[in-house]
């Protein structure tokens, strides 16, 4: 198991991921953020543009996505902002992550959110947040797994739900 880059060698690997969450009903994949209209070389390219902040669209900033990969299937995914906006410190945080609907339970999320904090600290970024809809208990057991601390929860009109807000001290992680 790895987490690396996206690369053009994942391109097939890539479409059936992204199919997979269509099929499970799921409209959008948390952390998963290139351009629609993007092809797959595109996609590579702009995830390296992202990581450097170049050609961000407006109110975005630099982030730096990886993906978790086992025998060539994409098992899930994660991004670093590597700053916070207003924004961001309401909805979507320093770290978003995503696992393909038929691998949950695994424990690919935690594995996933690990990493991501690590690389995190390795940025410089030694308190990192993270959100999630409380309904999502999976992703709240699997941010407080990693040492996250429930900040607050409040109603957020722009998603329309409530967010769950967690800090997670990168240098003082479980384990």
């Amino acid at each position: 198991m790895e987490i690396v880059a996206l690369q053009q060698k994942h391109e097939r690997e890539l479409a059936s991921f992204v199919a997979e969450f269509a099929a499970s009903g799921e409209e959008r994949i948390p952390a998963f953020l290139p351009h629609a209209e993007w092809s797959f070389a595109e996609t590579v390219v702009g995830f390296e543009k992202q990581s450097r902040g170049e050609d961000l669209p407006e109110g975005w900033v630099p982030c730096t996505t990886r993906f978790l990969i086992h025998e060539s299937r994409i098992l899930g995914l994660f991004n670093i902002r590597h700053w916070l906006t207003d924004g961001l410190r309401l909805f979507g945080g320093h770290i978003g992550y995503s696992v393909r609907p038929a691998e949950r339970g695994n424990g690919y999320g935690t594995r996933l959110l690990e990493a991501a904090v690590e690389m995190a600290q390795d940025m410089n970024i030694n308190r990192v947040l993270v959100t999630c809809d409380p309904n999502n208990v999976s992703s709240a057991k699997v941010i407080t797994k990693c040492g996250g601390v429930l900040e607050d929860q409040f109603y957020h009109e722009p998603v329309g739900h409530d967010v769950s807000r967690y800090w997670i001290e990168s240098a003082k992680l479980p384990g």
